[in-house]
């Protein structure tokens, strides 16, 4: 698994930090971070944040939450579909459960590019690596993975919160539990350089929303962001992002049922 080991190695440091919200290729700029619109003012709501959102508060806000917390767990499903017939072109989905105290997490992905790859990572920062490619299933293992949990308290979401004019829809109740919502819908504001729209044409963007759900202490239970590019040489494009946090503070992280063989193969 020489090359394929490499590949996941550098997932489980950097998976999210690197490709959080982007998938392989989808949308996801560098242009220089604004926050919101210019022309909305400032406004206090009943929620969490005032408008206009910060995505950097929101983001360094839900990291402290979770760092204090210990334990979460976390799920994201891109899809890039042909706009009008629905077609999926491309996807990439992925979860992860955490025990911050420990530095125990499990990830299991998969994608368009991407066979069924699972991991587990010890007490110790020891990863061992599960992967299923044409019916076969490989196992390694390697060291020196102990710390990366980092990576996944920064859902990198300022690049698609700037620029959209969020409001505030008040709360709901959801798994229980009552979050606060703040939409956005429309292209009307937006500015497509600095929102990073570089996989879809910037300057055809037909449709845009996304949804914000916080818990009363602010850290993040959901993020969706839905745009759609317009007219271009191969037709419309839709790209939608979904990220899920749960079960903040009681997360169990148990060894996987595979690890036993893992260990076997890999010779521990």
């Amino acid at each position: 698994m020489g090359a394929d080991v490499n590949r996941y190695a550098i997932a489980l440091v950097s998976l999210f930090a690197v490709v959080a919200l982007a998938g392989c290729g989808m949308p996801g700029g560098t242009g220089t971070p604004t926050q919101s619109p210019a022309n909305q003012s400032n406004t206090t709501v009943d929620g969490p944040y005032d408008l206009p959102l910060n995505g950097t508060a929101v983001r360094e806000r839900h990291r402290g939450v979770l760092t204090d917390a210990g334990s979460f767990s976390f799920r994201q499903d891109a899809v890039v579909r042909a706009a009008a017939s629905g077609a999926l072109l491309q996807y990439t989905n992925a979860s992860v459960q955490v025990d911050r105290s420990s530095g125990v997490y499990r990830l299991l992905e998969n994608g368009t590019t991407t066979p069924p790859t699972a991991a587990y990572v010890d007490e110790n920062g020891t990863a061992y690596l599960r992967e299923r490619t044409e019916g076969q299933i490989a196992y390694d293992r390697q060291s020196g993975a102990g710390g990366s949990t980092d990576a996944y308290l920064y859902p990198d979401i300022n690049r698609y919160i700037r620029g959209l004019n969020f409001s505030y829809e008040g709360t709901e109740t959801r798994n229980g539990e009552t979050v606060h919502v703040y939409a956005a819908n429309g292209t009307d504001r937006l500015d497509p350089d600095e929102h990073g729209l570089t996989f879809l044409d910037p300057a055809s963007l037909s449709a845009v929303s996304a949804e914000l759900r916080v818990a009363d202490d602010g850290s993040l239970r959901s993020f969706r962001y839905d745009v759609t590019s317009g007219p271009r040489q191969n037709g419309r494009l839709r790209y939608v992002v979904a990220v899920e946090y749960a079960g903040v503070g009681s997360t169990p992280v148990p060894e996987p049922s595979w690890l036993d063989e893992a260990k076997r193969v890999t010779g521990e």
